[in-house]
């Protein structure tokens, strides 16, 4: 793209210079306001451009995800969305927070959509965040033979991504 053709893009730092839009640089607070009602349309894609600040290395952006996940807890609809964004945010702190909805959220017909995000959001992440988590899971007997399964196939896949 060329800045010519748009001068009133000229100084904006989130602009790279191709004319692509930089998340790294991306001012935080508007994501934050699509956020703020999950009713909207823009929730969703809030959550997705917070994720993707998120994988541009701005830990801000998936701390508040994080903090989403915690506020929506009992609306699966709604932190199925945050978790899908969290797929970006490759850091411990991530990886216990989707364990810990694994253990939080009984595994039912009405919660199984929702556990199998939070599963497939955790093979996302780097292998060496959620490996021996998963094996753990795996080996639970506090879980059902098919969530076990679930998990060990889930370990096996990081396993084969490494």
């Amino acid at each position: 793209m060329n800045r010519k053709r748009l001068p009133n893009l000229a100084g904006v730092p989130w602009i790279t210079a191709r004319g692509t839009l930089d998340p790294a640089k991306f001012p935080i607070e508007a994501p934050i306001r699509q956020c703020l009602d999950p009713a909207s349309e823009e929730f969703r894609h809030g959550c997705r451009f917070l994720g993707s600040m998120a994988s541009q290395g701005r830990v801000d952006a998936g701390i508040f995800l994080l903090g989403l996940l915690r506020y929506y807890q009992d609306d699966l609809a709604v932190v199925t969305t945050v978790v899908e964004g969290l797929r970006e945010f490759h850091d411990a702190r991530c990886a216990d927070a989707l364990v810990g909805e694994l253990r939080r959220v009984p595994s039912s017909n009405r919660t199984r959509a929702y556990l199998n995000t939070v599963i497939r959001t955790l093979t996302g992440l780097p292998a060496e965040l959620v490996q021996d988590r998963l094996w753990q899971l795996a080996e639970d007997s506090s879980f059902s033979y098919r969530m076990r399964a679930k998990f060990a196939a889930a370990a096996e896949d990081v396993t084969s991504h490494e």
